[in-house]
């Protein structure tokens, strides 16, 4: 069942909050979805408690993700906000939810519009696997109806689609991520067993 959580993302309280559960932004890597991060690395970073290190992209990221916001709230004409909600073990922070139609809005703002990684997207709607998890964890948690992946450079280049919820993924994202969640719980009992 979900629970909102008041939370400001980005805040040392959010990442404290991060910390007890599986994120949206991991299932990938859980699942050997992610070609970025393997679960292996995943667990390193959990055990140990190793800090995101931010670059130049994810920098731009952040600061256009307000931007996009505006815009994609006024084109739709609903106020998506960001919002963070957790379902189970999982914990997804979205960067809009509109409670009236209950849908969720992932944004993405590539530093490099010529980037291959963007390329399936852009030609032939595929959003990039480990994004595509991510939604679906999103989807689960807030347990909204449907969800809008946009990508975003400016008010003139940009591009959304509509993410449907797909049940039989999600029951695998739960299965194999409960199998992780134990995995992990037994590593850091043994961790601090030493």
């Amino acid at each position: 069942m979900k629970t909102e959580i008041k939370l400001k993302q980005d805040s040392k309280e959010w990442h404290e909050h991060r910390k007890n559960y599986i994120n949206a932004s991991e299932v990938a890597s859980l699942m050997g979805l992610n070609p970025f991060e393997s679960k292996e690395e995943l667990i390193k970073k959990k055990i140990f408690e190793i800090k995101f290190k931010t670059n130049e992209a994810i920098e731009h990221g952040k600061k256009t993700e307000k931007k996009a916001n505006l815009f994609f709230s006024l084109k739709m004409r609903k106020n998506y906000v960001p919002t963070v909600f957790i379902n189970d073990i999982f914990s997804a922070s979205l960067d809009g939810y509109h409670n009236e139609s209950n849908s969720l809005l992932e944004i993405k703002c590539p530093f490099n519009k010529e980037s291959k990684s963007w390329e399936g997207f852009f030609k032939k709607d595929i959003i990039p696997i480990y994004y595509w998890v991510q939604i679906q964890c999103q989807i689960f948690c807030s347990e909204c109806d449907k969800a809008y992946f946009l990508v975003y450079f400016n008010d003139n280049e940009y591009k959304f689609t509509e993410v449907i919820r797909d049940d039989k993924f999600i029951q695998k994202m739960i299965f194999e991520s409960k199998l992780y969640k134990v995995e992990i719980d037994r590593i850091l009992i043994e961790f601090k067993q030493k």
